[in-house]
């Protein structure tokens, strides 16, 4: 079962009065409760919260066949989100991944304004990538008024970034081999980032 955002396993006593939280290990100290964990509750909370980022607003960028799917949350003044950008971009090239880009307003008072600029933009991937390569340097025309559906999205994301435990950018969320839901938060070093991206 889920307690608490953690997977955990009860028994029922045969009375059915009675319920044990806890391990069961074998006589040599093997977790017998891991397996069961894993695919009852784990792999059922991955799968959740893969298709609740798919569902939210976010700008791709790499192959749209790409084998390996990876989402960020970005805040348009997070150097930190443009550093990894750059060194996403030789797995971008190849085809074999694909960034997806959820974009937040968090570190500063205008940070809303200029990810809504680029999410009102006529080609929202290639504004993205635009102010990405200029090192965030590029100039966004800052809208006056943002448009309603794309407030709500910037908000939208920003509470989903919240919910998976999100607290700096970039967030970084990505299926490990198993299936399993796998985050990171900050710039990853060389080790973490091939983990994260997989062969180049």
């Amino acid at each position: 079962m889920q307690y608490q955002g953690q997977g955990t396993t009860v028994y029922l006593t045969p009375d059915k009065q009675h319920a044990i939280m806890g391990n069961m290990v074998d006589p040599e100290g093997k977790n017998l409760s891991d397996a069961e964990v894993e695919k009852f509750v784990y792999a059922p909370m991955a799968k959740a919260m893969w298709q609740n980022l798919e569902k939210h607003r976010w700008i791709a960028a790499g192959s749209e066949k790409a084998s390996r799917i990876v989402y960020v949350f970005a805040d348009p003044y997070c150097p930190y989100c443009t550093q990894f950008w750059e060194q996403a971009q030789p797995w971008l090239k190849s085809g074999k991944v694909q960034l997806r880009v959820l974009l937040v307003g968090m570190l500063r008072p205008d940070s809303g304004q200029k990810a809504a600029a680029i999410l009102m933009s006529k080609d929202p991937a290639k504004t993205l990538a635009d102010y990405e390569n200029s090192k965030g340097k590029l100039a966004l025309q800052k809208p006056e008024k943002i448009d309603p559906v794309i407030g709500e999205a910037l908000k939208d994301n920003l509470t989903l970034m919240d919910d998976l435990g999100g607290n700096a950018t970039p967030s970084i969320y990505y299926l490990n081999a198993e299936g399993r839901l796998q985050q990171h938060q900050g710039m990853p070093d060389a080790e973490t980032l091939n983990t994260i991206l997989g062969d180049k």
